[in-house]
C-alpha cells in the first residue's frame, strides 16, 4: 500500500494524491538559554521547543478540464482547519500538531501529471497518536502512566455538578458551578463550556501529566471525567 498522510480527518490516498518520496522525518530541536552566574559559571536551561517543519512533496493527475477544480479541493482539505494533527503512514505511531500550512506552486510535467509541495509548520513536540483519544475514567483513583518523554498537557471534560476538586498526585484544581459538563483545556489555559468562558469558576493549576504515574481522584458529583492525555515526545 503506498505511503499517505492523514490530515483534516481525511486520507490523502482519498484525494488521488500521490507521495512522490520519502519525506524528510523532523526532529525536535530545544531552545536553550544560557545563564551567566557568579564565578564565570554559566547555567543553561531549557526555555521550549523550536517549531518543526515537515515538507511532503505530492504528485497527482488532473487534465486540463479538472485541473483547477482538483487543486481547489486540495487546498480547501489542507487550509481549512489550521491546527488540526498530522498523522504519516509510515510513522503513523507519532502525530504531528500543525500551526501554518504552506503550499507551494503546481508545476505539470506531462499533460496530466501536477506537482506541488506542502510544508506543515508544526509544534515543536511530537504527539503520540494513542494519546490523542479520549479515554473515560469512571472512576476516582485512577493512574495514568506518561511514556512519552516530555510533560503533557491534557484536556479534561468533566462530566457532573455543582462543584468539584480534582488531584493529579500533588497537584489539584476546583470548577464550580458545573452544570453537566465542563472542559478544562491545559494547552491553551481555557476552562470553558461551548462558547462559554467558565474562567472565573476554576482555581488552581491547569493539569499536568508528569513522566510516570499520575494518579487522578476527585471530589463532588462526578459521573465520568473523559480525558484526552496528548502523551508528547521527541
Amino acid at each position: 500500500m503506498k505511503s499517505y498522510i492523514f490530515y483534516n480527518n481525511k486520507n490523502s490516498n482519498d484525494l488521488d494524491l500521490i507521495i512522490e518520496k520519502t519525506p524528510e522525518i523532523p526532529s525536535s530541536n530545544i531552545i536553550y538559554k544560557t545563564i551567566e552566574i557568579d564565578g564565570g559559571e554559566t547555567l543553561t536551561k531549557v526555555e521550549g521547543f523550536s517549531d518543526i517543519n515537515f515538507k511532503i512533496d505530492f504528485v497527482y493527475f488532473a487534465d486540463r478540464e479538472d485541473y483547477l477544480m482538483k487543486k481547489a479541493i486540495i487546498d480547501n482539505w489542507l487550509l481549512n482547519s489550521i491546527g488540526e494533527y498530522l498523522t504519516y503512514s509510515l510513522d503513523e505511531f507519532t502525530s504531528y500538531k500543525v500551526k501554518q500550512i504552506n503550499i507551494g506552486n503546481t508545476t505539470t510535467t506531462s499533460r496530466t501529471m501536477r506537482h506541488f509541495s506542502v510544508t506543515f509548520t508544526c509544534a515543536g513536540l511530537k504527539y503520540m497518536t494513542n494519546g490523542l483519544t479520549p479515554i473515560d475514567v469512571l472512576s476516582s483513583g485512577i493512574v495514568f502512566n506518561n511514556f512519552g518523554s516530555y510533560k503533557a498537557k491534557p484536556l479534561f471534560k468533566i462530566y457532573g455538578t455543582g462543584n468539584v476538586n480534582v488531584n493529579i498526585n500533588k497537584n489539584s484544581f476546583t470548577v464550580k458551578n458545573i452544570n453537566n459538563y465542563v472542559i478544562i483545556d491545559s494547552e491553551i489555559k481555557e476552562c470553558y463550556k461551548e462558547n462559554i468562558n467558565k474562567g472565573k469558576d476554576m482555581a488552581g493549576d491547569y493539569p499536568v501529566f508528569y513522566i510516570g504515574e499520575n494518579m487522578i481522584s476527585w471530589t463532588g458529583a462526578v459521573s465520568k471525567i473523559e480525558i484526552t492525555p496528548r502523551w508528547r515526545c521527541y
